[in-house]
This record gives structure tokens, C-alpha cells and sequence, in this order.
């Protein structure tokens, strides 16, 4: 970390064979590792012991050698991954361990609101942002006009003053999907700075491995705290009492700032199991422009039904199963549909 950060700050760019600090942050509903060889998704990786409880080596096998991850269980539910290789080759391991059916492993997707205010975390400075869009439904919406794509990267003292400047602007402002935030934080005398992404990638340079692994943690946190409200107190399930069943839960809402057109177009693709949704459902027409969905998730087999309408979408989550679900379909449909879309509970709640 502090020589890629004094080369930068000397040289403006890194020295032969130096590499940025990367942790992925994984939301996980596996077990721990055991020591040998083990598949995950469409990887393999032989896993060895270390002295600290929880804190695994992996060792992956590629065209450019041997790379290392070291494993961090940071509690039941979450795994941070490090690593000092090349990020093409890092973050193409990631996806190899993740994006296949059935891995129990996910990403944890930071939405708009959520990753912005990772960058404005108090006692931080909000140094750099990128926005990405890319809308996947154009080619079904009846209306083809708007925004098919939009990608920038800005740096600066400035990156909030940009940044509420373009969610102002009506043509771009349902298209302003954060995908990185870049902070510089001090801890004590000594500096880090951050770039994290939509999908809880942390690279790190700077004078603090401490700050770095706090920073993670604090994320994750957080994040915690709002899948554990998810998974709690609104998921649905049947209670008898007495003579009768009960429903208890609630249903989750996705209100749309942009309403859908061809619907039966939007749900075929939505539900067809394809990433990064991984959503796949048996979708009935209940009436016109309106929809049911009964779901499966494709990251852990747990069911989840649907009711989808031009402008809103209703999720409902069976107790037990996994509340990641619901924070991944609302984080993509920001990227690739509507990213002034809002995440509801109840009594219009906005969860996030």
C-alpha cells in the first residue's frame, strides 16, 4: 500500500510490477473452508491454514501463474477476499467464484444512495466518482428515446457539487447510477485513499492497513444491518393461531421513477436467469399490465414471488430465505433500468 501510494504521489504512476491492495467484500451463506482443495463456482482453489482463525491462503491456478487470495471470515454471513494480484486477473477469479447458479455466494450490491454516502462519510473527502449506465431494456421499450448508455469518471474537490449537478438535469438524471466512489480519509497522521464499487470492491493505497480494514468492516456493517431488516422483519410467513393461519411479514416495494413499457417483454427478460439479476420465474398474466412471478433465486435455489405492474414492483421474500436477493435486483435495476428507482417498505419506508 505505502509504495504504490509514494509512487503515485512521486511519479504519477506505478513502478514496474506494483500492484493496489484489492479486497472484495462477499456475502456468503457457505460454510468455513477446510484445509485442501475446493471448488467454488467455476474455480478451484486449494485452501491452507494460517495462524489466525478464519484467515485462510488461496492459491488459484491461471495463464499468468499462481495467485494468491487470502480468505478473512469476518463473521456468518460476509468474507473479505484480499489480494495484491493484477485486477484482471483478481476480479476475473471473483466473478468465476460467484456468477455460476447455485455458488451460495454473492456480492454485496451497494445502490446509488448507499455508495453515496460511503463517499460522504463524515471526517472523509469525497475525491472522485464514476457513474455507468447502460440500459438493458431499450431494445423492448416501445419509447426508444432517452439515454441507451453513460459513463464518466470525474476526480476533484468538486465530485459532490458534480455529481447533485447531474441528478439535476432531467434528460441524464434517471441515468446517473454510481458504479465507484473514491475517498481519502486520515487515520491519525497517516492517509488512504479508497476507490469502492457498487459491487463491494475496496482497492487501497496509502499509509493505513488498519484504516483499509476498518473501512471494509464499516461497510459491511452497514450493509449488515439493512439485509438483516430485510431478512427480518419483512419477510413473509404463516403463523397458525388458534383455529386460523396467519400471514405475518411484509411485502417490499420498488417504485419506478420510469415507468415500464411492453411489461411482458421487461419481465421475460428480467426472469431469465441471466446476470447479473440471476433471477429466473414462471410469470403468469394476471390482467393486462399486470403480472405474477413465482421466482427462484439463482444464487442460492430459495424461491421468491413478484407482483410487477408499469410502476412499481412488489417482492415477496419467504422467511428463510436469503434477503441478498432483494438488494441485488434493486442495485441492477438502478444500472440498467431506472437509477431513480426507490426501495420501499412499509408505510412508504425507503429502506435505503
Amino acid at each position: 500500500m505505502v509504495e504504490s501510494y509514494d509512487s503515485i504521489a512521486e511519479n504519477q504512476e506505478l513502478d514496474d510490477g506494483q500492484t493496489y491492495l484489492k479486497s472484495y467484500l462477499i456475502e456468503s451463506n457457505r460454510d468455513a473452508f477446510t484445509e485442501g482443495t475446493v471448488s467454488l463456482g467455476d474455480q478451484q482453489l486449494y485452501i491452507s491454514d494460517t495462524q489466525e482463525r478464519g484467515f485462510v491462503r488461496a492459491r488459484a491456478q491461471t495463464d499468468d501463474g499462481r495467485i494468491y487470495f487470502f480468505i478473512d471470515k469476518l463473521n456468518d454471513r460476509f468474507w473479505s477476499i484480499h489480494t495484491i494480484a493484477k485486477a484482471t486477473v483478481s476480479d476475473k477469479i471473483i466473478k468465476r467464484i460467484i456468477f455460476p447458479r447455485f455458488t451460495e455466494l454473492d456480492y454485496p450490491w451497494l445502490s446509488n444512495g448507499f455508495l453515496e454516502d460511503v463517499g460522504k462519510q463524515p471526517e472523509a473527502t469525497f475525491r472522485a466518482f464514476s457513474v455507468k449506465f447502460e440500459d438493458e431494456f431499450h431494445d423492448i421499450m416501445a419509447n426508444e428515446g432517452g439515454v441507451e448508455g453513460l459513463s464518466m469518471r470525474l476526480w476533484g474537490n468538486s465530485a459532490d457539487e458534480v455529481l447533485d449537478t447531474l441528478r439535476t438535469n432531467e434528460n441524464i438524471s434517471g441515468s446517473t447510477s454510481l458504479s465507484n466512489v473514491g475517498i481519502k480519509k486520515e487515520y491519525g497522521e497517516r492517509v488512504l485513499l479508497s476507490d469502492i464499487t457498487y459491487q463491494s470492491k475496496f482497492t487501497a493505497r496509502g499509509e493505513s492497513v488498519e484504516g483499509h480494514f476498518s473501512q471494509v468492516r464499516d461497510v459491511m456493517d452497514k450493509y449488515y444491518n439493512i439485509l438483516d431488516k430485510v431478512e427480518n422483519e419483512y419477510s413473509m410467513y404463516t403463523e397458525q393461531r388458534g383455529s386460523g393461519t396467519h400471514i405475518d411479514g411484509h411485502p417490499l416495494l420498488i417504485d419506478f421513477n420510469r415507468p415500464i413499457e411492453n411489461l411482458r417483454e421487461f419481465v421475460d427478460e428480467l426472469f431469465s436467469s441471466t446476470n447479473p439479476f440471476r433471477l429466473w420465474g414462471v410469470v403468469d398474466e394476471m390482467e393486462e399490465d399486470y403480472y405474477t412471478i413465482a421466482g427462484v433465486d439463482m444464487h442460492t435455489g430459495d424461491k421468491i414471488d413478484f407482483e410487477v405492474c408499469p410502476d412499481w414492483m412488489r417482492i415477496y421474500l419467504p422467511k428463510g430465505s436469503c434477503g441478498n436477493v432483494v438488494l441485488r435486483l434493486y442495485t441492477n435495476i438502478q444500472h440498467y433500468y431506472d437509477s431513480k428507482s426507490t426501495l420501499e417498505g412499509e408505510d412508504s419506508e425507503q429502506l435505503i
